[in-house]
């Protein structure tokens, strides 16, 4: 029992060292994809760029056009990591999953006062809708809902305008309509909040929209939220919201992985207007495949070894834990029933030689006489390997009882010679 225990002990110790050996450190110079200057997700990456700070993590930020570059730069492998719009699809062959979803992201639909068809797609030719520019999550929404809805967008009705130059544009009179997905705190719509001459709705019908797109939730605004001397909104508004994701490439350092997790719970556990204190970060509503680590990080409560050991140390710790508790709990049963594999493998090795046994008593019933001796010289063979079988202590009783019933067979073979 002591070597198999040893030889347990020396496998899993050898698998720990291996995996810890081969991939120790990670690397401290990462990109992440972050939007324009100005816009709500360079906002926020800024935020994880200080957080891995902290730990000497040197975080690039990569200006982009939004979602649907964020995840092409990811696929290119040009960016590590990137804020994601929930519902934008990443290509087959992209090595990228979710580390969280960390916020939700309405669909909010601005118009000049007074404009009734302002949140009815099906209203909109004629009027002039900053759509979100190419390359965004705005303007891969607005495609995919008109689409959805069977509508038609023509150039003429969605102009690529987004972010601060939309709600610049529409501020000015420049356009009719502007539609954001964005964080509900963004920057760039408190101007839009306080205009009285700007009305803000929901896309029409918003129950509909989510029945059809899977990736579309529901949230609202209460009244008064957002202004509640002026009381605005004046109603409850309801909207249709997509859950935003951390995403990283799957060849990200399992201890970065970690990283990012701490800075995603400090950076997005607030509560805000429509989502709840704790909500975020999260492993639900993800549309990108979840990062196994990540959603067991999630799952649990934060580790404490970082205070004791360096970061990237702690992380391959828990990264270990997490792989040897399972191999653990698997190698329990295994454990039980190994002694009596290991009796039965000692006993197998006198109970074969029991076949020779039987076939010499047999013959010994019908041969002549005059061959006893060939038996007898048999059954000698059978006694001398016996008597130098390696055999633990504890099952030599076992070869001892079959030199009894070799003794018994030895004496009707003698018998049987007239001995």
């Amino acid at each position: 029992m002591r070597l198999i225990a040893l030889i347990l002990a020396s496998v899993i110790g050898g698998f720990v060292a291996l995996t810890i050996l081969l991939d120790l450190f990670p690397k401290r110079d990462l990109a992440m994809a972050a939007g324009g200057p100005g816009s709500a997700y360079r906002e926020i990456a800024e935020q994880y760029r200080e957080a891995l700070a902290v730990d000497g993590i040197t975080l690039t930020l990569l200006d982009t056009a939004g979602s649907v570059d964020n995840v092409a730069r990811l696929a290119s492998g040009e960016a590590d990591v990137a804020l994601v719009q929930g519902g934008i699809p990443a290509p087959g062959s992209a090595d990228m999953s979710a580390l969280a979803t960390v916020f939700l992201e309405p669909l909010l639909v601005f118009h000049r006062e007074g404009l009734a068809s302002g949140d009815d797609p099906a209203e909109w030719s004629g009027l002039r809708v900053a759509a979100g520019a190419q390359g965004s999550g705005t303007r891969y929404t607005v495609d995919t809902v008109l689409e959805t809805l069977g509508l038609a967008g023509d150039a003429e009705t969605l102009f690529p305008l987004g972010g601060k130059a939309a709600a610049d544009a529409l501020l000015a009179g420049e356009i009719d309509v502007a539609v954001f997905v964005a964080p509900i705190d963004a920057g760039y719509l408190q101007p839009l909040y306080a205009e009285t001459e700007v009305e803000l709705a929901s896309i029409r019908d918003v129950e509909a929209l989510r029945r059809r797109l899977p990736f579309v939730m529901q949230a609202d605004l209460p009244p008064a939220s957002l202004n509640y001397v002026d009381i605005k909104p004046a109603t409850r508004v309801d909207l249709a919201a997509m859950a935003a994701q951390l995403a990283a490439r799957d060849d990200l350092h399992p201890a970065l992985v970690d990283r990012f997790v701490k800075a995603a719970r400090a950076i997005h556990g607030q509560r805000d207007l429509i989502s709840e204190e704790g909500q975020f970060p999260s492993i639900e509503a993800s549309t990108l495949p979840m990062n196994k680590q990540a959603r067991t990080l999630l799952s649990g409560t934060p580790s404490r070894l970082d205070r004791y050991m360096p970061w990237w140390m702690a992380a391959q710790v828990t990264k270990m834990a997490l792989l040897i508790v399972p191999l653990v709990l698997l190698l329990l049963p295994l454990l039980r029933i190994l002694p009596g594999i290991y009796g039965w493998t000692m006993r197998a090795r006198v109970y074969k030689r029991y076949s020779d046994l039987i076939q010499i008593e047999k013959e010994a019933a019908t041969v002549p006489p005059a061959r006893i001796s060939a038996l007898t010289a048999r059954l000698d063979q059978v006694q001398e390997d016996l008597t130098h079988m390696r055999l633990p202590e504890a099952y030599r009783d076992r070869a001892y009882t079959m030199q009894m019933h070799i003794d018994l067979v030895r004496s009707r073979l003698n018998a049987r010679a007239g001995r």
